[in-house]
């Protein structure tokens, strides 16, 4: 008979064993369900915890079903297929940008932790679940540090169509600090309708949008 044995070194049961990797599940896929339930993101709390124990009870099956000289990591296998349906429909397309891709990592990743904890690796998948939150909390700051710097904002300018209306208003943005990324135009009855993606620092585009609300010259509009 297989024992497993836990941090205290006692011997248990296989279905006790069991047990244990399940309620490792909850509290590691709770963890990281916790940081997305308070930062309001769409899979929180109580999906992470359904990933990880799904996961991992997946792994433990795949261990204990069908005939001894059958590879036994066939169902866990299926597991990383089946968890990129999921994490898919967490990514949204919209105006240019996508939208849930750090979710749709996180489920990859929480279904990783649960398949370790399913094969019985418990100090794996808790060192997993620190090294994602590391990610989740402490890089997050790193990279809205960045976005200090690098914002990428959409203007809808609406002006006079003049023949040096695009320089013109290429010349606001180099004095803002704003690199343009893209842009396209086109007219409306007199006026010229200007769509600009431009880069810059947070203090770029507020300087931006400060002078094109006092210009007489310039309307924002709707991007």
């Amino acid at each position: 008979m297989n024992w497993f044995h836990d941090i205290a070194g006692q011997s248990l049961l296989p279905e006790s064993a069991h047990i244990v990797r399940i309620l490792a599940a909850v509290v590691l896929g709770g963890l990281i369900g916790l940081e997305r339930e308070v930062r309001d993101k769409p899979a929180g709390f109580r999906t992470m915890i359904l990933i990880c124990v799904g996961a991992c009870i997946f792994t433990i099956l795949s261990q204990t079903m069908g005939a001894p000289e059958r590879d036994s990591t066939r169902i866990a296998a299926q597991i990383v297929t089946g968890i990129g349906f999921l994490g898919a429909g967490a990514i949204l397309h919209g105006k240019g940008n996508i939208i849930g891709l750090t979710t749709a990592a996180t489920i990859w990743a929480v279904a990783a932790v649960g398949m370790a904890l399913g094969f019985g690796h418990l100090v794996l998948g808790t060192f997993s679940t620190i090294v994602i939150l590391i990610a989740l909390l402490v890089f997050n700051l790193v990279e809205n540090w960045i976005g200090e710097f690098r914002d990428l904002q959409e203007y809808c300018i609406i002006t006079a169509n003049t023949p040096d209306a695009l320089e013109r208003i290429d010349t606001i943005f180099q004095g803002a600090g704003l690199d343009i990324r893209r842009r396209s135009c086109h007219q409306e009855g007199s006026s010229l309708v200007v769509n600009v993606v431009a880069m810059g620092p947070k203090a770029g585009h507020h300087q931006m949008h400060i002078s094109l609300a006092r210009s007489e010259e310039y309307t924002l509009g709707k991007p």
